[in-house]
């Protein structure tokens, strides 16, 4: 292992390395543990692919139009984001990343990587406070036309996931199926312009559903 790598797997973050096409050079163990990939199974990959990135308002991020320089930017510009995450089960997370890039010099000590991320995952609640405290624009301009359109059950629902039930829960509040819990949060979805469950609630947390 290379010396810098070395530094980094005793890391207690997530970290993982790329060179500047943007494939996988390396990753600790804690990558592993957070991620649930293996070091053999991203070695050389790329990286877009094994994160599958969104920011947190569910717009693309990861893919050939990354916003992250692949060698040193200028120092101004050298600031963690946020970023949701897809893991290897599936599930979506949210992780604040901060990078560390390489001087041409030094990339032989560093395996041949010129990035290395360091990641830790942000609690949910977090996310929730984010997301109030800098709306989406688009959500914000079609508030008051958009939450009209719910009924009466769909705003319930809206709120009982609002207040952290899941679906399972929410059927059995409401006396429903779990199959018509998920046919109103599709129609909800529809009605306000959302693509997930998370920018719904967040929705009723800016504007308010009475």
């Amino acid at each position: 292992m290379n010396t810098i790598a070395e530094i980094f797997a005793w890391s207690s973050d997530a970290v993982f390395s790329i060179n500047r096409a943007g494939r996988i050079r390396f990753s600790n163990s804690q990558f592993e543990r957070l991620m649930g990939y293996s070091g053999d199974a991203v070695c050389g990959t790329w990286c877009a692919e094994v994160l599958c990135g969104t920011d947190i308002h569910g717009k693309p991020f990861c893919g050939t139009h990354c916003p992250i320089p692949k060698s040193a930017p200028e120092p101004s510009s050298n600031k963690d984001f946020d970023l949701v995450v897809k893991r290897a089960d599936g599930v979506y997370i949210l992780v604040n990343i901060g990078a560390t890039y390489i001087p041409p010099q030094l990339r032989e000590h560093a395996g041949q990587a010129d990035v290395f991320f360091s990641m830790r995952q942000v609690n949910p609640q977090r996310l929730l406070q984010r997301m109030v405290a800098a709306p989406d624009k688009g959500l914000a301009k079609a508030a008051g036309r958009r939450r009209e359109r719910l009924t009466p059950r769909e705003k319930e629902v809206l709120r009982q996931a609002a207040a952290g039930s899941k679906t399972t829960q929410i059927a059995r509040q409401l006396s429903i199926s779990t199959q018509t819990v998920r046919t109103h949060f599709k129609n909800i979805y529809a009605k306000l312009g959302v693509n997930s469950r998370i920018e719904a609630v967040i929705f009723h947390m800016q504007h308010g559903l009475h």
